[in-house]
């Protein structure tokens, strides 16, 4: 098994769809409509939580019958939950290194030679030797023998 490697430059794919020029439109309006939600989540969850009272803050504390310490308290809640989780996973690992150890297993395999493979009996030893040597093979057939037949 050879290890991966990067394409040569002229495997390298581009990968370009049909989209109308509608659906492209539709996509963008959608993609701006849902960042600017998002700034406006952060902006508003970020001026809550030091304190800055503009619009945003006061509109949305309005509506949803909220002060900034009930923000406050929601993003200090929500800190030490992942801090919490954080400490444990981290503990985990820890506690899992201890016993089993690094457990560092990712090594390639040492290329298999034509012996090997013939060893296998899957295959004549002709089309081992088209495939090792061709970088690009047809068969009419299908030149993999199905596990437990003995003959080739």
């Amino acid at each position: 098994m050879a290890q991966s490697r990067p394409r040569h430059e002229e495997e390298i794919f581009l990968i370009a769809g049909n989209r109308s020029w509608l659906h492209a439109c539709i996509d963008f309006i959608f993609t701006l409509f849902f960042w600017l939600y998002s700034s406006l989540v952060v902006l508003y969850f970020l001026s809550a939580t030091f304190g800055f009272n503009n619009s945003l803050t006061k509109t949305l504390n309005a509506s949803f019958n909220t002060i900034n310490q009930d923000i406050r308290n929601l993003v200090l809640t929500a800190l030490v939950i992942f801090f919490v989780f954080y400490a444990l996973l981290f503990v985990n690992r820890f506690y899992n290194i201890k016993r089993f150890g690094s457990l560092k297993r990712r090594s390639y395999p040492l290329p298999a030679n034509i012996d090997e493979l013939e060893a296998l009996k899957l295959m004549k030893l002709e089309h081992i030797e088209k495939l090792q040597s061709e970088d690009y093979c047809v068969f009419d057939t299908n030149p993999i023998a199905p596990l437990g037949n003995e003959k080739l």
